[in-house]
């Protein structure tokens, strides 16, 4: 190797990380303040907050340290962390990186990877007051809003960036660096804890009648809208955000770590346009029909909405084509959870290549990572029934958590981005003068299209043009519910295009900066 090179190994003396936690409490609760400093004790408690330390090490040491790619600096052993709010007040915070005294390598030439999001150089963050005596800089790698009992799991990697050269003053540099949290109290509350108190007394616009009690928006326009999928979020606007409609808080979900917490689902309030649901032939993947499969884990509409995470067990991902069994099924999966442009879902017979349809998401997709690490990964139920037509909303919500399908499906997915149910259409209505809510409960959904129950899809929100949504007929093997703009609910052909508005649950964290939940006023949320 030439000694001149700039791919020279450069020594750097010491990168470490250590954490713990110390507090300072105001004379009045209302205005307490902490601050919490990492230390070489494994757990820092404090009166209010807890610093919870997932290595057994007190420090990350990385000696003889030399530039690396983000895609080696992606493959470090992070260091990982909880922050959790002990409590019964909300609390706002700071989590910054605090360069100590006798730190002399630049943050310039450090690159910082938090929970396996964006790669930024450690400059590039905003700049926040030391509190460590003799420290020279202090930096804002996050904020955020914890509630009572809420926690927050991190993990930080530090490289150095790959563009440092022999030019560079590096050499023999040291970096030391201590996280500091830096809290205090907050009147902002959870989403959904504002909207379970709103549900104590708010029985117009919203209602907890189904199996499980959970709180639901119903009426013809509900103040249930948020600001969602924004380029800025610490300036949302019409024009910097999408507006969304909160469905919902659903009871004890299941995330896909095996834990159930009380998650709110939204859907978004305009469609992406229509899309087929699936149109895979027979012999390809799942189908074994000519119409498309009704599979959602294999599902050409769930790879166009979700990462390649979610890739279904046995299909492989090679130059952007997805196959199965050397079968090619679909191209570019993850256009929409991207933000790029991808591929329709379309017809792909077996032994024939996929053929893409272009499709857009450079606008209507996600934007950014705060918007896909607001997502929770969740697991979806994939019920089915084979009598549509008779089914009531609660039934409807019964036979989705069910596990009547079609031998060898799957009665559960887990991933990111779904669609509405039957339910939730169904529970959305308020009713009329004609035939009020419980008149609407009590009728099949199919019937809805009926001039004598018009005030139940009349009164519903999510009534709108033809509409999929995530549950499977078993009338046929490519059959799948959609909701019908005249109201009713029937099923279609997998291979036809319906609406696809994109429903998901945010992660509990997520808290209300301001709104009042109308369209002119949307809930603002701080992520």
């Amino acid at each position: 190797m030439d000694e001149n090179g700039s791919e020279k190994k450069i020594s750097l003396v010491i990168l470490s990380l250590c954490l713990i936690g110390i507090v300072a409490i105001g004379i009045s609760y209302a205005w307490w303040r902490f601050t919490a400093i990492q230390d070489k004790t494994n757990v820092g408690i404090s009166k209010c907050f807890k610093l919870e330390l997932s290595n057994e090490s007190d420090a990350i040491n990385l000696t003889n340290t030399y530039p690396i790619t983000d895609e080696e600096g992606r493959k470090l052993n992070p260091y990982t962390f909880t922050l959790t709010n002990t409590c019964a007040l909300s609390a706002e915070y700071k989590l910054n990186m605090e360069m100590l005294e006798g730190t002399t390598l630049n943050s310039k030439y450090v690159a910082v990877m938090i929970n396996n999001g964006n790669i930024n150089l450690l400059s590039s963050y905003d700049t926040a007051t030391t509190v460590i005596d003799g420290s020279t800089e202090s930096r804002i790698l996050d904020t955020g809003i914890l509630g009572p009992n809420g926690s927050k799991n991190y993990s930080v990697s530090l490289w150095m960036d790959k563009s440092v050269t022999l030019e560079d003053d590096v050499q023999n540099k040291v970096f030391k660096s201590k996280i500091v949290v830096n809290a205090e109290a907050t009147d902002k509350e959870p989403l959904k804890d504002k909207i379970g108190e709103l549900a104590q007394s708010d029985t117009v616009n919203l209602a907890t009648d189904d199996a499980d009690n959970n709180v639901r928006y119903i009426g013809k326009d509900p103040s249930n809208y948020v600001y969602f999928n924004c380029n800025d979020y610490n300036n949302p606007t019409a024009d910097t955000c999408e507006l969304w409609r909160i469905i919902g808080v659903f009871n004890n979900v299941t995330k896909s770590d095996g834990s159930k917490e009380n998650l709110i689902k939204i859907i978004r309030n305009d469609s992406l346009g229509k899309f087929s649901w699936d149109y895979k032939k027979t012999g390809v993947g799942t189908s074994t029909s000519d119409y498309g499969s009704n599979d959602w884990t294999d599902s050409q509409l769930m790879m166009m909405l979700n990462p390649i995470d979610y890739l279904k067990s046995g299909y492989t991902n090679a130059n952007d084509i997805i196959s199965y069994n050397n079968q090619e099924i679909y191209s570019k999966m993850g256009s929409y959870y991207n933000g790029t442009k991808g591929c329709a879902p379309a017809s792909t017979a077996s032994g024939s290549t996929f053929t893409c349809n272009e499709t857009d998401f450079t606008q209507t997709g996600l934007k950014n990572d705060t918007t896909r690490n607001a997502i929770e990964s969740v697991v979806w139920n994939l019920g089915g029934t084979d009598a549509p037509n008779t089914l009531t909303a609660s039934m409807f919500y019964t036979i989705e958590r069910g596990t009547t399908l079609y031998t060898g499906r799957p009665t559960t997915w887990t991933g990111k981005i779904g669609l509405m149910y039957p339910s939730d259409y169904g529970y959305a209505t308020s009713g009329g003068t004609t035939k009020d809510r419980a008149a609407c409960l009590a009728k099949k959904l199919y019937d809805w299209y009926s001039d004598d129950f018009s005030d139940c899809k009349d009164n519903d929100y999510l009534s709108d043009s033809w509409q999929w949504t995530m549950t499977l007929a078993l009338v046929d093997v490519d059959l799948v519910h959609y909701v019908h703009p005249d109201g009713n609910v029937y099923d279609n052909n997998a291979y036809r295009t319906d609406a696809v508005r994109p429903a998901l649950f945010l992660k509990s964290s997520i808290f209300v900066d301001k709104g009042a939940g109308t369209s002119t006023d949307p809930y603002q949320l701080k992520l």
